[in-house]
C-alpha cells in the first residue's frame, strides 16, 4: 500500500515545530535569554524591567567585600595589642554597619544607575547586545560563570549568574571586581 507524499510532509513538518519549540523553550530558560532580555530593556529604557535581572544587593554585597580587601588587611597584625584592638573592634564594626550601608546604597545607586543608562547611546547598546550574543557561558546547575568580551576595547566582564526559585529566572548576582575596575577605568560604557 503505497502512503501519500502529503503525509511524510505533514509529519516531517510536524516534527520540525516540534523540535523547534523544544529549542525555543530551552532557549527561554537560559541565562542568555536573560541577558538578552536585559539589553532589549535597556534599549527600550525600561529600567524597572532590568533591575529584575540584577540582585543588587547581592552584587553590593560581594563588591563591597571586594573593595574591603583592597582597604582593610586581611590579617590580623602581629605584635602591638593596642592594633589588634583596633583591628577586631573594625571587623565587628563593618560586620554591624555593612546591611545598613547597603540599604541606604541600594536606594541611591537606583538614580545612579538610570543616570548613567540614560547616556548610553545606540551605539554603545549595540555594542553591548554583540557582547551578549558572543558571551561565554558555563552553566553549573543552578549557577553560570558569564563572561562578556568587548573587542574594540580588549576587555571583559565576569559575571555570576543565578537561577532564582520563583520564576526559575536567571538573575545577575555578582560581578567580577577587578573588571568593574579595569572598565571603569577605560570607560568601556
Amino acid at each position: 500500500m503505497r502512503r501519500s507524499p502529503l503525509v511524510f510532509v505533514i509529519a516531517a513538518l510536524l516534527l520540525g515545530i516540534a523540535v523547534a519549540g523544544g529549542f525555543y523553550y530551552h532557549y527561554r530558560q537560559s541565562p542568555r535569554f536573560a541577558l538578552h532580555q536585559m539589553v532589549n530593556a535597556l534599549m527600550q529604557r525600561n529600567y524597572k524591567e532590568f533591575y529584575t535581572y540584577l540582585d543588587l544587593n547581592s552584587i553590593l554585597s560581594q563588591l563591597m567585600k571586594e573593595t574591603g580587601k583592597d582597604l582593610i588587611p586581611s590579617e590580623m597584625p602581629k605584635g602591638d595589642y593596642l592594633s589588634q584592638f583596633g583591628w577586631k573592634m573594625g571587623q565587628k564594626f563593618a560586620k554591624n554597619l555593612l546591611p545598613r550601608i547597603l540599604q541606604t546604597l541600594e536606594k541611591n545607586l537606583h538614580s545612579l544607575i538610570n543616570k548613567y543608562l540614560d547616556t548610553l547611546t545606540t551605539e554603545d547598546l549595540l555594542a553591548l547586545e554583540a557582547a551578549v550574543a558572543l558571551a561565554e557561558i558555563a552553566p553549573k546547575g543552578d549557577e553560570a560563570q558569564v563572561t562578556l568580551k568587548f573587542p574594540k576595547k580588549t576587555a571583559q566582564l565576569r559575571l555570576t549568574m543565578s537561577r532564582s526559585l520563583p520564576k526559575r529566572g536567571w538573575r545577575v548576582v555578582s560581578v567580577n571586581y577587578q573588571d568593574l575596575k579595569d572598565l571603569l577605568k577605560k570607560e568601556i560604557f
